[in-house]
């Protein structure tokens, strides 16, 4: 057991004691110097600065942290926990987690923190640094709140989580993001002559599917005599992975407007099973979506505009998403049977209010949006009610 040497140093005492520290990648002893307190009155000898000393030195003596916890916060976050993170996030999160969370805000704002060293007081200051509205800052805290889990679970850190007690400004506001009515999607199905796009348009508008999950859908997850799409992975860029969530890798009803679609294409593309619904030219990779909003969808809306004709502002793949929900809720459908059709999965409520909505619910929910579009079934194109090709 060490009880160091508190020396004077620049009018300040300094507690002298040796740690086990990681440096340059691996552990070794180092000596390091430490100020307790400016010597002043209440701190006139280095008998009075002694419960400061054993205050430091009691981790150590206990042998409470390895070496590892002893790294900067950023250099733990950097070497350890992203390199972790990597293959557990999906890309999207990982990069947002990085990028805009991490490099734009925190990492900067740690500086030479020890892991160890971060307390709550740290989590705060950070916290209201930061300009930013009240769901960024949630995001924040519980990236700062992950890292330090990670650190108790790999056994670097143990007791309280330090992020766990700080306190995000603001208040929440209920989210508004945009949505297509079914008078847009019907205009969009008028307007977007490309049979690919407007099978997209139909899909997503049908299936409520994040873009992600409609780009990593296979011919081989219809299940045709269940009349049930099987939800399985997502597509990222170029990166094949999970779904988002387990909540997300579910089935969900295929009617008959749907049905009628995916026979249609399933004839004209003449797929393998294992080949993707939506799949590009080359190599049959999945669809670029992005390639198909700026190449096809952008372009045949202005062109519509030009001509004179009643265009729909392109508000972008998720709003089709969002459309299922408002659509159902103002047909009157349970907000519970909804969520389930979208298989959310939102940690602050689910664990709360958790329920499990029989199919015939859902399925009874669709049909119900269906015939407020249609009511003859889609074999190809859908242009003012009626089908083409």
């Amino acid at each position: 057991m060490q009880r160091g040497t508190i020396i004077k140093q620049r009018k300040a005492w300094t507690l002298v004691y040796y740690d086990r520290q990681v440096r340059g990648g691996s552990k070794k002893v180092v000596r390091v110097w430490k100020k307790l307190a400016t010597i002043s009155k209440e701190y006139p000898s280095a008998a009075s600065v002694r419960l400061l000393a054993d205050k430091i030195l009691a981790p150590i003596n206990d042998k409470r942290y390895p070496a590892e916890a002893t790294l900067k916060v950023t250099e733990f976050i950097e070497k350890h926990y992203f390199p972790a993170m990597k293959s557990e996030l999906r890309p999207s999160t990982y990069k947002g987690y990085k990028d805009f969370i991490y490099e734009a805000h925190i990492k900067a704002r740690l500086g030479d923190i020890k892991l160890r060293d971060f307390r709550t007081v740290h989590a705060q200051r950070i916290l209201r640094d930061i300009t930013a509205g009240h769901r960024t800052l949630l995001h924040i805290k519980a990236f700062m709140s992950g890292v330090f889990k990670f650190a108790k679970q790999e056994g670097v850190l143990d007791g309280e989580n330090p992020v766990k007690d700080s306190k995000v400004r603001g208040k929440p506001q209920k989210f508004q993001g945009v949505a297509y009515s079914v008078e847009e999607i019907d205009q969009l199905l008028e307007d977007v002559a490309d049979p690919t796009a407007n099978n997209v348009v139909t899909f997503l508008s049908f299936t409520g599917l994040r873009q992600s999950e409609a780009r990593g859908v296979r011919w081989s997850d219809w299940d045709e005599p269940n009349r049930k799409l099987h939800i399985r992975r997502a597509v990222w860029q170029t990166r094949v992975a999970g779904t988002k969530n387990a909540a997300s890798e579910d089935s969900i009803p295929v009617l008959p407007i749907l049905r009628g679609m995916l026979e249609w294409r399933r004839s004209q593309v003449k797929p393998n099973p294992d080949d993707y619904i939506f799949a590009g030219k080359r190599r049959g990779s999945p669809l670029n979506f992005h390639n198909l909003e700026n190449r096809v969808i952008k372009p045949a809306l202005e062109k519509a505009k030009i001509n004179g004709q009643a265009s729909v502002e392109w508000k972008g793949f998720h709003g089709f998403r969002r459309g299922l929900a408002s659509n159902l809720f103002a047909l009157g459908v349970n907000p519970k049977v909804i969520a389930a059709l979208l298989r959310h999965s939102d940690v602050s409520t689910t664990l709360q209010y958790y329920i499990s909505v029989p199919e015939s619910e859902t399925r009874l929910a669709m049909e119900k949006l269906e015939a407020r579009v249609l009511n003859p079934p889609l074999t190809g194109l859908i242009v003012n009610g009626r089908v083409v090709g």
